[in-house]
């Protein structure tokens, strides 16, 4: 397992919790830790970092968080540098002994996705919800998922959507990230607009990511099916964790980024991987790079742009950039 982390192509760390202490670190991570050379294994991540700790650690410590994202300035030579620092809980929600770290030198970028382990085929659920944290947005995925059309959810508050005893870490959650404008995650079970859910779905456990927006308290949201409770009995489990990781963070930038364009209904309409892949094309990447970047191969990308011209009711790329970069009025 140690090995999974080692050779992943992302800044990523297994740290041990409380002490941050790191147990192993991607290439990428001993790069950006370290770039004279050498190992940070068997340091604590703190010895890095150039400014004081968030405090952010001893709430998933005492299980207030499951996760969270932190600015901090680290080390990097005879220089520092900004980096965003994502830390989630992965082994079980009573031990909270180890979690994986992923370090982003530049928080606003989509970034490379991982290769996924046989067999996650999931894909996370997007949206954003308004200054009243009622859902305005989410893609149509979330039937798959919730067993619920997207129009049924857009609407809801955010709280509907999950099982009672959640809504306490949920709102300590939202909390922080209204008040230090960064992320936090959280695993969530859904209760289904205030119905209790059928026994399958309640043994349904999603993994939960916010990012705030503004005007506060408004955030984008990403849910992915967390596969596995305990990530740390297994390299397969490990792997999983890192994928559903990495799913979640790129799937929620790219609600955030989508919820900063002009208004559009038909975006409403689209997939997470369909919003995914229109968001990198708006940052200029063109179809051989997203599939590269997604493990897709071009033909799919292909298609999914395809879905996504018909839903848009536009005929070509260049016409979905004109319409998601307009500044007039939404289309009907």
């Amino acid at each position: 397992m140690l090995d999974v982390v080692t050779n992943c192509p992302l800044p990523s760390l297994l740290l041990a919790v409380p002490s941050e202490q790191i147990l192993a670190a991607s290439g990428v991570a001993e790069r950006l830790l370290c770039p004279d050379g050498g190992s940070p294994v068997d340091r604590s991540l703190e010895d890095f970092a150039a400014d004081e700790p968030t405090g952010a650690l001893d709430l998933m410590v005492s299980g207030r968080l499951d996760g969270y994202e932190a600015r901090r300035t680290i080390h990097h030579g005879d220089r520092t540098v900004p980096v965003t620092v994502w830390i989630r809980v992965v082994d079980g929600q009573e031990r909270r002994r180890f979690a994986l770290a992923k370090l982003l030198p530049d928080p606003a970028a989509i970034g490379e996705a991982l290769r996924r382990p046989e067999g996650a085929t999931a894909e996370a659920v997007v949206g954003s919800t308004d200054a009243h944290l009622t859902v305005d947005r989410v893609s149509t995925d979330v039937a798959a998922l919730l067993d619920h059309r997207a129009a049924d959810v857009v609407g809801q508050s955010l709280f509907r959507l999950i099982d009672t005893p959640d809504a306490r870490p949920l709102l300590q959650a939202l909390a922080r990230g209204a008040d230090t404008g960064l992320g936090t995650s959280l695993s969530v079970r859904p209760q289904l607009f205030g119905f209790r859910a059928s026994r399958c779905q309640l043994l349904l456990l999603l993994l939960l990511l916010l990012l705030p927006m503004e005007p506060s308290p408004s955030f984008a949201f990403a849910l992915v099916d967390e596969e596995s409770a305990d990530a740390l009995t297994s390299a397969l489990g490990m792997k999983q964790a890192l994928w559903q990781f990495d799913e979640v963070l790129r799937s929620a930038t790219a609600s955030r980024m989508a919820a900063e364009l002009p208004a559009d209904p038909g975006l409403g309409r689209l997939s997470g991987r369909e919003l995914e892949i229109v968001m990198r094309l708006m940052n200029g990447d063109r179809v051989p790079a997203i599939a590269e970047s997604l493990f897709l191969s071009p033909s799919t990308v292909r298609n999914h742009l395809s879905a996504v011209f018909r839903k848009l009711r536009v005929g070509s790329q260049q016409q979905l950039i004109h319409l998601l970069r307009r500044t007039d009025a939404p289309s009907s």
